[in-house]
């Protein structure tokens, strides 16, 4: 059951995630466009990234756990259950399971697989296009999350209705803006990897319910590491060793793009995800997706400050759209706490 206290912590979760989120597209495309030499490889720019989360969550992924801002009913139902190691402990949320290792692995290789997919299309596309279309066209998950929930037959608010067509305005609205340098290419290799990412996220919110948190998200990173490993050894590991031959010993190259990959590595793609299964599991899918629809606002922002980037009257339309579509998920009423699972959603 949630309560409303649990509702607002849980947006306040969603609310910090998406700023981490909202800060990729601008730090990715930063690695292609802020080197004075050649930009790195995607392969190799999407293995590292997804190596560096996979060593992050497994060094500190305890301790995040444990300081995993959980809302009030969670945290007061939650259980440790201690291994054969005294000092290894998971925590389970109501409903997950502990030491089913098949169920996690399927879990984690299912999301893996997703994300694998969803970043590296994102990284091409942001190769091509800019930090703003790449990072407004990943919302058209806010579309199609509720679309899907929608034919599985889960009601959605009027509220919510309405805040995802202020989104998907919002969305029309900056394709249209011819600011800066687009590329239909770039854009549609945008418009695919959300679709990854939304179904991604709806099988988060699957998952999650299952599978303590932790274990669900070093599997899904394991995965996702080891897929872009291999896709980079097998398709592009002959750029990335002429790319280490002519930009090895260059310092400025990597002042470049060593911060990207650690930002990205370790706060979008290791602690946002850890974060993003409590968090969803209290807003849920569809709420969460019209939260994240003001990442291109936050993204925009950012990539002006920091990379120039500027948007046309178009841009200020979408913003603003996007902003009342927050506001609107952000005031909806709590799920009734007398409902049940399969409704309690809405």
């Amino acid at each position: 059951l949630r309560s409303s206290d649990d509702y607002q912590r849980g947006l306040i979760t969603i609310a910090f995630i998406t700023v981490l989120f909202s800060s990729n597209s601008p730090v990715l495309h930063a690695a292609f466009a802020g080197t004075e030499t050649s930009p790195p490889p995607v392969l190799l720019l999407n293995a590292a990234v997804s190596v560096v989360a996979l060593v992050g969550l497994l060094l500190g992924g305890e301790t995040l756990e444990s300081n995993a801002p959980l809302t009030n009913s969670l945290e007061t139902t939650r259980t440790t259950t201690t291994t054969t190691a005294p000092t290894t402990t998971t925590i389970l949320l109501p409903g997950q399971e502990n030491g089913n290792s098949l169920l996690t692995l399927q879990a984690g290789c299912e999301l893996g697989i997703w994300k694998f997919l969803g970043t590296t299309a994102n990284l091409f596309g942001l190769a091509l296009t800019t930090a703003g279309h790449g990072a407004l066209l990943i919302q058209l998950t806010t579309l199609i999350v509720p679309v899907v929930q929608g034919i599985q037959g889960v009601p959605i608010p009027t509220r919510i209705q309405v805040a995802v067509a202020l989104a998907l305005a919002g969305v029309v609205c900056f394709t249209q803006d011819p600011t800066g340098t687009p590329s239909a290419m770039g854009d549609a290799l945008c418009v695919l990897a959300a679709i990854f990412y939304a179904t991604y996220d709806l099988r988060l919110f699957a998952w999650g319910k299952r599978v303590a948190a932790r274990e669900l998200i070093t599997t899904k990173i394991g995965t996702q590491a080891l897929l872009s490993v291999l896709l980079l050894v097998v398709v592009g590991g002959k750029e990335a060793m002429e790319f280490w031959a002519h930009e090895g010993n260059n310092v400025e190259t990597w002042k470049a793009i060593v911060p990207v990959i650690l930002w990205s590595g370790v706060a979008v793609n290791a602690v946002a995800p850890f974060l993003q299964v409590s968090g969803q599991q209290v807003v849920g899918p569809t709420r969460c997706q019209t939260i994240y629809a003001s990442q291109p606002l936050w993204a925009a922002i950012i990539s002006y400050f920091w990379l120039g980037e500027t948007i046309g009257w178009q841009g200020m339309v979408g913003g603003t759209a996007f902003l009342s579509a927050l506001f609107l998920a952000a005031t909806a009423e709590a799920p009734d706490e007398n409902c049940g699972e399969d409704v309690c959603e809405v």
